[in-house]
């Protein structure tokens, strides 16, 4: 049986969504700033935290000398 990496309980198959190899409660499928609901066709993932197109972190750029 999975665990869901946010809040760390049982997933059943009735309450599962699988992104990036891991499995999620529908509940917990959601973004770390705001919170809100996210689907397999909005969500972003970083540094292996959830977030919204809104949300989610800018790449820095790396100035080499």
């Amino acid at each position: 049986m999975d665990h869901c990496p946010s809040c760390t309980r049982r997933v059943y198959v009735i309450e599962k969504i699988e992104a990036n190899g891991r499995v999620y409660h529908k509940n917990c499928f959601k973004c770390k700033e705001e919170g809100c609901r996210l689907t397999l066709a909005n969500f972003h993932f970083h540094d292996n935290e959830l977030f919204c197109p809104k949300h989610v972190p800018k790449l820095q750029a790396i100035v080499v000398p």
